[in-house]
């Protein structure tokens, strides 16, 4: 009973993330269509997060401020969230639901080879060709379509690397996930505010005092605090794997929400990202021992 106490919990926690991740989406895509440009809401995020993590910013300074906790925030801080709300800017939320949880273990895996020679095994290259056909064909039909559009799936695909790079020196570092979480928040408003408030255009004060609240709220206490407890607490629970696959849930979710929302339209591309990255995803995460019984039912 125990056990399955702790299953049921953990894919509660996984479920929140995932709620979070798709609420992600949507409310940053409603603060680009707003005033707010790049600059504010990177601001607004880590900020936000800054402030609520301030005593414990405080508690490990002493490790949060090394050379290579600036890489992170760098890469993972500045320049993933710069990239990611430029995207917000000129592609709609469909394409930031599949492009942003799709590409990025696409990114992280091909990354993780080259860099720390990771090897993958037939069934993850497999969950990633089908994944990588899904974008592909996205980003064909917005190549052909909506120059403006294909922009802002750049800025995605350049967010993903940004994160992915992250992710691969994360894991040579073995930074511990909450102090990875807080040198990323702490180096990026150190690197970051005061050239904002001294050379970037501001337009905080060109928006309503409720869209500064809710995008405060969600950026900077659920989108960075909570979904990282809740990603962490479903890992630790249920596992990567099954983890892994509830993330597929995150493009279907927010892809049927922002149509309605946004008044975004459905198109062939975007059909056939969102099934092939759906399958890639749950190809790629499938237990091993599965792959394993198939292969010899069938020999």
């Amino acid at each position: 009973m125990e056990t399955l106490n702790t299953s049921n919990r953990g894919y509660l926690y996984g479920m929140v993330a995932v709620i979070i991740w798709v609420g992600f989406i949507l409310v940053s895509r409603a603060g680009s269509l707003s005033a707010l440009g790049a600059a504010d809401m990177i601001t607004i995020r880590f900020g936000t997060a800054f402030i609520l993590l301030l005593p414990f910013i405080v508690k490990y300074r002493a490790r949060l401020f090394t050379p290579k906790m600036f890489v992170l925030g760098g890469t993972g801080g500045v320049a993933y969230g710069f990239s990611a709300f430029s995207g917000f800017e000129y592609a709609p939320a469909t394409h930031a639901a599949l492009l942003l949880p799709g590409l990025m273990p696409i990114v992280i895996a091909v990354m993780a080879y080259l860099l720390a020679g990771e090897r993958h095994s037939h069934q993850v290259k497999l969950g990633i060709l089908l994944s990588s056909i899904g974008i592909g064909a996205l980003l064909i039909e917005t190549l052909i379509s909506s120059t403006a559009t294909l922009k802002g799936d750049m800025y995605f695909v350049l967010a993903c690397f940004f994160w992915g790079l992250m992710t691969v020196l994360l894991k040579r570092w073995k930074v511990p996930a909450f102090e990875m979480m807080l040198a990323i928040v702490a180096t990026t408003c150190v690197m970051y505010v005061p050239v904002y408030l001294l050379f970037l255009p501001i337009a905080l004060d060109q928006v309503s005092t409720s869209m500064l609240v809710s995008q405060a709220i969600y950026q900077g206490f659920l989108a960075m605090a909570i979904q990282m407890v809740c990603f962490g607490k479903a890992v630790q629970m249920i596992g990567a794997t099954k983890m892994g696959a509830l993330m597929a849930l995150v493009p279907v979710f927010a892809s049927i929400l922002a149509i309605p929302l946004f008044g975004e339209s459905v198109t062939v591309g975007l059909i056939i990202a969102l099934v092939s990255i759906l399958l890639g995803t749950f190809v790629g995460n499938l237990p091993r021992r599965w792959w394993v019984s198939k292969v010899a039912v069938v020999a």
